[in-house]
């Protein structure tokens, strides 16, 4: 399925491509990873990295309009994995604490553009695509952390929750 993008963002300059990775070949279009490919994303459980920011903050009351959500994080892991991986999106209207849908534009990773998912609490899987809609990868984003836990009580604020930090396992599936 192809992601629905409601508001289609400016991608953020000085993203890294990846350039002169294993991904990729100077005036060619990068190939993607193979299948199986793991990288982390925004460091580890143990010592996450990643940071992300929501605007307006979510609270426990459905969000009326739309959230602006900027997502940034190094990458590590297998050959390839390398460089920052940016997300520019939204967590869409109604979206909640425990509970929201989200998608948006994706660079630093070839071949990825977009991205989709369902957050369930502090946990955040999203679906990676290319440029055709295609899904190349799945995400498990992790927001559980020992700094994030303390600011769980902002869903219950007019601000809300506002952003904090993250790590992330990224998985590259057969496209077949």
């Amino acid at each position: 399925m192809k992601p629905r993008l409601l508001v289609i963002a400016t991608v953020v300059a000085g993203v890294s491509l990846v350039a002169g990775g294993a991904w990729s070949a100077a005036g060619a279009d990068p190939a993607q990873a193979p299948p199986g490919t793991t990288c982390t994303w925004g460091g580890t459980p143990a010592q996450p990295t990643g940071t992300f920011t929501i605007s307006p903050g979510v609270t426990n009351i459905p969000l009326d309009a739309p959230a602006r959500f900027y997502v940034t994080g190094e990458l590590a892991g297998d050959p390839g994995c390398t460089g920052t991986l940016t997300y520019i999106g939204q967590i869409d209207a109604g979206g909640t604490c425990s509970f929201a849908t989200f998608e948006g534009e994706a660079a630093g990773i070839p071949g990825i553009t977009h991205f989709a998912g369902v957050g369930v609490g502090p946990f955040g899987p999203a679906r990676l695509y290319d440029k055709d809609g295609k899904i190349v990868a799945s995400e498990n984003a992790d927001v559980n952390t020992v700094d994030n836990i303390p600011h769980y009580l902002d869903c219950g604020t007019p601000q809300g929750f506002t952003g904090g930090n993250f790590s992330s396992v990224i998985v590259f599936v057969d496209q077949q």
